[in-house]
């Protein structure tokens, strides 16, 4: 390394010199490692995406990760994100962010078709647009298997927000989760409740309402409306981490509540709810447990409403962005008996 020996004495940083001098060396001692550090020095070079797009990605790593998180499987993929396109086509088109991980499709093409014909519509849609990804939990063909579809249409300007849909194959389930952000205002995590809002709450209320009339009210279940709502904190999109967004679960009901509350009334006439005005939620953990259990979601004819609300979403008039995970499996969740 020359005169550049001595930064390895020191606990500083090292130059840009001894830094290539340093890595060559390394090369030739270790030839072997050379892919390693190729891989290592591409993702330091990254800067992960800022402002409106950094947003949608981190709700939309969020929905992936809890999907994986619902189906028992480990969310160490979503660390291996990396942009698709160039910097300056990602600040302008919304991309997917299952557009970003790496192609993991592991199953035969005619299981892919058994899971399209089971969840229709899901081909011949533009592949930039829409990605897709098959994640398989250990236990072979019986096992748990997830179905990942990530659509995004528009630009990054008219997105606004990001959903959620679980679909369990076993418990014929549904659970829908709308994001809505929380932004710090006077160092409170605080969301803003606006005209937008309270469309999407209708909307999801006439849902639920749907939903409540078609129940057949067969299988058990803590909560049998899809509709929930999870208040997040704005937090920078980080590129290596499987951490999801801090956050508060709420049903439809419970988030409307405490909208209509006294509490959420601000000094001007509007409404907002900061993060300390929420007694009781569901955290991550909670929420992901009992999604994978079958206690969340809808039942019987319900169902078949809502997958077609979902179906009718998917379409190029649907809303900006929406990540659907399919949870198939013919090993019973943890709520049930086995039957011998």
């Amino acid at each position: 390394m020359g005169a550049s020996r001595r930064f390895l004495q020191d606990d500083g940083r090292m130059s840009e010199v001894a830094d290539q001098r340093l890595l060559e060396c390394v090369r030739q001692l270790r030839p072997e490692l050379e892919s390693t550090l190729s891989g290592l020095e591409q993702s330091l070079g990254m800067h992960p995406p800022t402002g409106a797009v950094g947003e949608k990605l981190n709700l939309e790593k969020d929905a992936v990760g809890i999907l994986l998180e619902a189906a028992g499987m480990e969310r160490d993929v979503v660390e291996s994100w990396q942009s698709p396109v160039a910097s300056e086509v990602l600040e302008t088109r919304s991309i997917p962010f299952l557009a970003g991980l790496p192609d993991l499709r592991q199953i035969e093409d005619q299981q892919i078709v058994h899971d399209y014909h089971r969840f229709p519509g899901m081909t011949g849609l533009d592949a930039i647009e829409v990605g897709w990804r098959i994640y398989r939990r250990s236990g072979g063909p019986t096992g748990h298997r997830l179905f990942v579809y990530n659509a995004n249409r528009h630009n990054v300007e008219t997105v606004t927000g990001v959903d959620m849909i679980y679909v369990n194959e076993f418990t014929g389930g549904v659970t829908t989760v709308q994001y809505k952000r929380m932004r710090k205002e006077a160092d409170l995590w605080t969301y803003r409740y606006d005209a937008t809002a309270e469309r999407e709450l209708e909307r999801m209320a006439m849902v639920d309402k749907e939903c409540e009339q078609l129940d057949d009210g067969l299988d058990p279940r803590l909560v049998t409306a899809p509709s929930m709502v999870k208040l997040c904190r704005n937090v920078p999109f980080v590129m290596s981490s499987t951490a999801l967004i801090p956050g508060m679960y709420l049903t439809r009901p419970h988030f409307k509540a405490l909208i209509d509350s006294p509490l959420a009334r601000g000094t001007r006439g509007g409404r907002r709810l900061r993060e300390g005005d929420v007694p009781r939620y569901l955290n991550n953990t909670t929420f992901a447990t009992l999604l994978k259990d079958g206690w969340l979601g809808t039942r019987g004819a319900s169902s078949d409403y809502v997958i077609d609300l979902i179906l009718r979403a998917l379409s190029p008039d649907g809303p900006g962005s929406v990540a659907v995970g399919l949870h198939g499996s013919s090993i019973a969740p943890g709520n049930r008996r086995s039957p011998w």
